[in-house]
């Protein structure tokens, strides 16, 4: 189902608290039920999903993080932390889902741990508890659980090939790759994992298995990663192993009928899009956007993601599937390693992206101004219509981005990714308008009165604007 957001229904200057049943143009859109789920039929993936992931905590150098190692954050009792502060605090403003990245599986010395039918488990020196309670805690707070897979079968759980398959009475993991156990995925030289041989019925018995097991979590999400054609692996240079878009169809075939989100990862090949839409709701559009550095990102690490969307535009929808852009590393400005201004950047263009919202930081030591980003309601709103921004005219360091809302008004984002001050224009000629229009600032929730012809501002180096445009004519 999708997700209706009362916190999305509030006038500018109001209180997340505070409803209008009235809002003027220029005030935030309302998100309701019936324009967010247009041409989707209500199908839960109608919008760009929020939530938190793991893996920026898990990759970051930041000291103190990862005390027991490398990835070594990912425990009970941290992940226990974000769950709390997602449901008790930032569920009112839409974020749900609870992403556990890599890991969940491996010991300290990242050795893993498999079931006798080869299917991940739970390390219980990271969870005690186990999955199922993690799961259930998830759940009871009325918050969605995502996990993570690494295309193929892992090399530890192949079992020189004697691991039976559950519910596949006959099958074992011998069946389920290739005699000469070709490598695939994007990890390491030469991958982490086999391919598959999806020839015999026994691979898609496997893929059902893991999802057997997901039933039994309840699981609303999965990250599918190291995925190619994309994830550095080219078929046409690395061999046909690495080309999983037969896994990718597999894994599509083995959740149908089932409400889990896919996700394939990570900077997926464009030329493959049509694959991506028809066999998943969302495609990763670059490379990671941690610096795996002493800080969380870099604006670099971040900037990359804002210039790899641009070949992607238009192919994203509530009836295709959603770029995604990765985590957002834009609350606790101690260890984003950005400035205020590019936190802002960031923030908006995956707003007017229509990317996934996912956040990254430590939620238990979010700034007052980190804060006021993930929690403004109307750029959020902005995200959540589902309406993935266009640009005007080519590449540059400055960019215009914008959409047009059902009322007729437009969401302008204006960004100089420039090492300097610059000036960023944009005409209602290149916007299709004509006439007047009122222009409020969304961030500074302050209008800017009526501009004729167009609109220019200043921006400082990796600086953005965020303006609602409500034209007089067409």
């Amino acid at each position: 189902m999708a997700l209706l957001i009362p916190a999305l229904l509030v006038t500018p200057g109001a209180s997340a608290g505070e409803s209008s049943s009235a809002p003027d143009a220029g005030a935030a859109l309302a998100v309701t039920s019936a324009e967010a789920d247009t041409g989707s039929g209500g199908d839960f993936n109608s919008r760009p999903y929020l939530g938190w992931s793991s893996w920026s905590l898990q990759a970051t150098q930041y000291p103190g993080v990862n005390p027991q190692g490398r990835f070594s954050w990912l425990n009970e009792e941290n992940l226990l932390a974000q769950i709390d502060v997602l449901a008790e605090d930032l569920s009112q403003h839409g974020y749900e889902y609870v992403n556990i990245d890599a890991g969940w599986w491996m010991d300290w010395d990242w050795n893993p741990g498999y079931d006798r039918f080869a299917r991940q488990t739970t390390d219980l020196d990271r969870f005690p508890s186990g999955m199922e309670y993690i799961a259930d805690y998830v759940h009871d707070r009325g918050l969605k659980l995502g996990v993570y897979l690494p295309v193929g079968l892992e090399m530890g759980a192949y079992n020189n090939g004697e691991s039976p398959i559950h519910g596949a009475p006959g099958c074992t993991t011998a069946d389920i790759v290739y005699d000469d156990l070709r490598p695939t995925n994007g990890f390491g030289e030469t991958g982490s994992a086999y391919a598959m041989d999806f020839s015999d019925p026994c691979s898609q018995r496997y893929l059902e298995s893991l999802v057997d097991m997901f039933d039994e979590w309840d699981v609303d999400l999965l990250k599918l990663d190291g995925v190619g054609p994309g994830s550095r692996r080219d078929p046409a240079v690395d061999g046909e192993n690495y080309n999983n878009i037969p896994d990718v169809a597999a894994w599509h075939e083995a959740l149908r009928g089932e409400d889990i989100h896919l996700l394939v990862s990570w900077a997926m090949d464009r030329d493959y899009l049509a694959d991506w839409q028809a066999y998943t709701d969302s495609w990763r559009v670059g490379g990671d956007v941690e610096c795996y550095c002493e800080t969380m990102t870099s604006w670099r690490a971040s900037n990359q993601s804002i210039r790899a969307t641009g070949n992607w535009i238009g192919a994203a929808g509530p009836e295709t599937g959603w770029n995604n852009l990765d985590s957002l590393n834009v609350g606790v400005g101690e260890m984003d390693g950005l400035t205020e201004e590019e936190r802002r950047t960031v923030f908006t263009f995956w707003a007017l992206a229509a990317s996934p919202l996912y956040l990254g930081d430590d939620l238990t030591r979010l700034d007052d101004f980190g804060r006021s980003l993930i929690t403004n309601d109307e750029v959020i709103g902005i995200n959540q219509l589902g309406i993935p921004a266009q640009r005007v005219g080519e590449a540059s360091p400055i960019q215009v981005w914008y959409l047009e809302r059902p009322d007729g008004s437009l969401v302008v984002g204006l960004f100089n990714l420039s090492e300097a001050a610059a000036d960023v224009a944009v005409s209602w000629d290149e916007l299709g308008l004509s006439g007047s229009a009122q222009l409020r600032d969304v961030w500074a929730d302050e209008d800017l009165g009526a501009h004729e012809d167009g609109f220019s501002a200043n921006i400082g180096a990796h600086g953005s604007q965020l303006i609602t445009v409500t034209p007089s004519g067409r």
